[in-house]
């Protein structure tokens, strides 16, 4: 029994350490060095329709992406967004 907890405690440890190496991903922030950088977009519709209506009356160049909502539903949510965003927080998975 106390062989399970050290080996539950050097696991705890472990992935302690990891994320201290690589901490999880911060908040996208546009480039400070770049003050004409628009502020950052990040937004989830229900249906298509809307997504791209937004996408219309938004002055910034943002993209409508689908996403599979449930595994194996089929059902999809519509993320509007800038590429260097979705990049930022793909890569970082």
């Amino acid at each position: 029994m106390n062989r399970k907890w050290e080996e539950k405690l050097k696991q705890i440890e472990e992935r302690a350490s990891h994320y201290k190496r690589k901490p999880l991903c911060s908040v996208y922030r546009p480039s400070l060095s770049r003050p004409e950088q628009p502020p950052s977009i990040w937004k989830l519709f229900r249906r298509q329709t809307e997504a791209f209506n937004f996408v219309k009356s938004c002055k910034q160049d943002v993209h409508v992406f689908a996403l599979e909502y449930k595994m194996g539903d089929g059902q999809r949510i519509y993320l509007v967004t800038t590429y260097a965003q979705l990049w930022f927080y793909y890569k970082s998975r």
